[in-house]
């Protein structure tokens, strides 16, 4: 019996509690500003969100569900899937910034590496979005560095379902993955902007990744707080600017 990917396991998983998104819409140039000290206004999709405090900073905790854990486990699985939190806005094209740590959970396997970022134009029923996200062991900033070749794997960006990270590594290597000054259980700022089908990711001030094409251009969709395997994210302070 054929055994399903990673998409096909997390599309049943969510699948039968999809119902179709609808976050407001504000006008140009207009900024959102939500603390994320709550969980409240937050909607999960295959992750848990909790109240939490960590480093000294209150935020809101993020890791994914025990059966979205689980299916990681089964043969040929990739991860990067639709496991986030959405507030209940719309993006399509602007900036979208939020302060961000990772906590290795245990529940993974090894050599997870603290996967933490951003989802965005994600699809009224969750089938396709993009993302932005973190390899946080893999940063520069890791007492001691990451060896060859991790250390030049710490951001990476991704479009589900059909343009997941080993994908993409093994067709276009270092384009769409790059170093980042980032170290696991440390606070970054994570900052993308987007406008069409162009992308620029910083860390901290500092522009760590650019895609010139992004799969969903000026589509307007949920923005996620996104983790996988194995992986604990901290979110706080989330601002968005529309343009």
């Amino acid at each position: 019996m054929p055994v399903p990917d990673r998409r096909s396991v997390l599309s049943l998983l969510c699948g039968s509690s999809i119902l179709p998104l609808a976050g407001p819409v504000w006008a140009q140039g207009a900024v959102r500003q939500l603390p994320l000290t709550a969980p409240d206004g937050l909607r999960p999709n295959l992750v848990t969100v909790a109240a939490s405090r960590f480093q000294n900073r209150d935020a809101v905790a993020v890791a994914l569900t025990d059966p979205a854990q689980a299916a990681l486990r089964t043969p040929n699985a990739v991860g990067n899937g639709p496991s986030f939190a959405m507030p209940d806005l719309e993006f399509a094209n602007g900036t979208i910034e939020v302060d961000i740590a990772a906590q290795i959970n245990g529940r993974g396997p090894p050599d997870v590496r603290g996967f933490i970022g951003i989802a965005f134009h994600i699809a009224p029923d969750i089938s396709t979005f993009e993302a932005v996200y973190l390899r946080m062991t893999n940063g520069s900033r890791n007492v001691p560095p990451p060896p060859a070749p991790r250390n030049a794997f710490a951001v990476q960006y991704i479009s589900f379902p059909d343009r997941y990270w080993r994908l993409l590594r093994e067709q276009h290597p270092n384009r769409y993955e790059q170093p980042a000054p980032v170290a696991i259980e440390t606070w970054h700022t994570l900052r993308l902007h987007i406008r069409g089908s162009q992308l620029q990711a910083s860390v901290d001030g500092a522009t760590v990744l650019t895609v010139g094409d992004l799969r969903f251009p000026d589509r307007a969709g949920r923005i996620g707080l996104w983790v996988d395997d194995g992986t604990t994210g901290y979110f706080r302070d989330l601002r968005v600017t529309s343009a």
